[in-house]
């Protein structure tokens, strides 16, 4: 996204399906992207760009279905590089910042991801 990594636990993560038809939803937050059917659950899908302050991105290809207990909702995003574990010892933590949902950063194949706790925002 915009050149750069984000990681999030796969714990969180549903589902990622290809981005369906987007409702917008009028005076909505620049983040809030609308509403998807998704077999019958009327979901908010939410722009992760927009959501932690970057450029919006042009290349919208896929929507991580988030869940928290019994809600869910949706994550627009660019695209999945790859699914990978990660040892705690491989995380390099972040400093205290007003960024609540970063947690730190590690190194996957020689580019660098930021590990993003998204529920904190989204839910």
């Amino acid at each position: 996204m915009n050149q750069q990594n984000f990681m999030v636990s796969a714990e969180t993560v549903e589902e990622v399906i290809d981005t369906v038809e987007i409702t917008e939803i009028p005076l909505a937050p620049k983040w809030v992207q609308g509403l998807i059917n998704l077999r019958g659950s009327v979901l908010t899908v939410v722009g992760l760009a927009e959501l932690i302050d970057l450029a919006p991105i042009e290349k919208k290809m896929n929507i991580l279905i988030m869940k928290d207990e019994d809600n869910r909702k949706g994550l627009l995003i660019d695209e999945v590089l790859k699914v990978v574990d990660i040892e705690q010892d491989q995380i390099q933590l972040g400093s205290t910042s007003d960024k609540k949902y970063y947690i730190g950063a590690t190194t996957v194949a020689e580019n660098v991801a930021s590990i993003i706790e998204i529920n904190q925002l989204i839910f």
